[in-house]
């Protein structure tokens, strides 16, 4: 349902993404990242190896389940 107060709606999945987005670079880049150690690599280079591969996938899969269900409503919402 659109909200007259706001100027775009934004579905609840892209607000999910977009704060998951926002959360994890402060969740491990914090200063207590800098001195954990796995595999003699610190925890915020993991990080953001983890992000740089996680972002990319899950905006694809978050966005592309978007796009069918807007091309399903577009198919069943035909008027003649």
């Amino acid at each position: 349902m659109l909200n007259k107060k706001n100027w775009f709606s934004m579905p609840k999945r892209e607000l999910f993404l977009l704060l998951f987005l926002i959360i994890y670079p402060i969740v491990f880049f914090l200063p207590w990242t800098y001195n954990i150690m796995i595999l003699n690599v610190t925890l915020l280079a993991w990080g953001a190896y983890a992000l740089y591969f996680l972002a990319p996938i899950v905006s694809i899969i978050v966005l592309s389940s978007e796009q069918r269900t807007i091309e399903t409503d577009k198919k069943t919402n035909v008027s003649i």
